[in-house]
């Protein structure tokens, strides 16, 4: 038998750290998904991701709701020039697999963090989100999961990050004068088998400083545990289902030992829109931006703002936002940001996401953020502002329909004989209550979906 033995090289330090997704969309095949650790950059590595946007994504850039930086329109040609570039900047990826035509590698997409982790209070949440994306990013043991893996971390008192839509929510208490989490597990609310699941309280507090370890064994468990046979049923919702509470609580402390009981902790709402004071005495202030919708120009003006107005970091959010941290002076911050964005205050702008349906090919002629404008239209002209809104292309719900106030999730219609676009309305969805949307009316095109959207915010 012949043994072929191949030198990966320079190659071997990419290997489970980095890949392209795939597009369908606005003539492009791949994009860029950055991970960026809890959602904290500098103002000089968002300079780096601006040259990186202009030479090889057109000048584009968004912001996840996961906190990353996505860039698109990226010749595969080039994916080891820019995953260099990547590499020196300490970035890695999402394993998104899209950008291959085989099963998807599983991998823990970017932790989630609430973005104002350590400014308005010392508990910091993200120092932990940063740590297990160091772990887990390229480490061999869990680049090849069932399924992807999704965390989250709160620590500002309420929940900022949607932790009921994430695989492993972790909500930071102090009981007892002791610093810890509870876990919150098995959400997802996309399309995989049995459909969208809200997680579930563990009913443990979990110490700060045992967080690494718990963490650890939950992914452990998704990956010995959850289901191989079928890509469909391989969410970790699937297994926690099938186990019950009790069981999963009984295997993770077989793992990692005792953990106390804590019931009747609820989710509560919390914000960080517009701007507010710091425990330092400085303060922070957060941009909205609808849609995530940046470009390099931007991005670099941004960076010069967080140097000029603060300490040169800013923190991005999980409703595609951008928070300025340590700031002196909020109001000399907000005049100089004028120059290159509109500044509006209001719910609405601050609290409604949109996925980029237009590069995935999900959508035609009216897209996910293109809607999201029409609406916020709406509202601008009927004086609302109080409102949260979510639109997703496909079932997939990357924008998170199945928790939204309001909701809009596309799919083709048949309107007079011709397939059209077209979007189902959902209505009442609140995911600190761990509570569903329904959907309210279906098959509707774009004219009706705005016309019955004037109606439900003028009742």
């Amino acid at each position: 038998m012949m043994v072929i033995a191949i030198e990966l090289g320079e190659i071997e330090k990419f290997i489970g750290k980095y890949s392209l997704g795939r597009d369908n969309g606005e003539g492009s095949l791949h994009f860029l998904r950055i991970k960026i650790p809890a959602g904290q950059i500098t103002s000089d590595k968002l300079r780096e991701i601006a040259k990186l946007s202009r030479k090889y994504g057109r000048g584009y850039a968004e912001i996840t709701d996961r906190q990353d930086i996505q860039l698109h329109w990226i010749d595969s040609e080039k994916a080891l020039e820019i995953f260099e570039e990547l590499y020196k900047l300490g970035y890695t990826t999402d394993l998104c697999g899209q950008g291959f035509s085989g099963a998807c590698y599983g991998d823990v997409r970017n932790i989630v963090s609430c973005p104002l982790s350590g400014k308005i209070s010392d508990f910091d949440v993200a120092k932990h989100a940063k740590e297990l994306t160091e772990f887990f990013s390229g480490n061999p043991e869990f680049i090849d999961l069932p399924r992807k893996f999704k965390i989250a971390f709160t620590g500002c008192g309420g929940d900022c990050v949607r932790l009921g839509i994430n695989d492993l929510g972790m909500y930071g208490i102090e009981l007892d004068g002791r610093r810890g989490f509870v876990p919150f597990v098995g959400g997802s609310i996309g399309a995989s088998h049995p459909g969208p699941s809200l997680a579930k309280n563990l009913g443990v507090f979990v110490p700060e400083e045992r967080v690494f370890e718990f963490v650890k064994a939950v992914v452990e468990i998704h990956r010995d545990h959850s289901s191989r046979e079928s890509k469909a049923k391989a969410r970790f919702k699937n297994l926690v289902n099938s186990w019950g509470i009790e069981k999963l609580r009984s295997v993770i402390e077989e793992k990692i030992g005792k953990l106390e009981r804590i019931e009747g902790i609820e989710l509560n709402y919390a914000e960080h829109n517009g701007s507010g004071e710091q425990i330092n005495g400085l303060h922070y202030y957060t941009l909205p931006v609808v849609g995530g919708v940046l470009n390099a120009e931007k991005l670099d003006f941004i960076a010069d703002m967080a140097d000029k107005h603060g300490e040169g970091e800013v923190r991005l959010t999980p409703q595609q936002n951008v928070t300025f941290v340590d700031v002196k002076d909020v109001e000399k911050l907000k005049r100089d940001l004028e120059k290159k964005f509109q500044i509006k205050e209001g719910y609405v702008y601050y609290n409604s996401i949109a996925c980029a349906s237009n590069f995935c090919g999900k959508t035609r002629d009216v897209h996910a953020k293109d809607l999201l404008k029409k609406l916020i239209e709406v509202c601008e002209k009927r004086g609302v502002r109080d409102v949260r809104l979510n639109v997703s292309g496909c079932h997939n719900d990357c924008g998170c329909v199945n928790v939204a106030e309001f909701g809009f999730m596309a799919r083709m219609v048949r309107k007079n004989g011709k397939v059209v676009q077209g979007y189902d309305i959902y209505i009442g969805g609140d995911f600190t209550k761990l509570k569903m949307s329904k959907p309210y009316k279906t098959g509707l095109t774009v004219e009706e979906v705005i016309e019955e959207f004037e109606k439900l915010i003028s009742r």
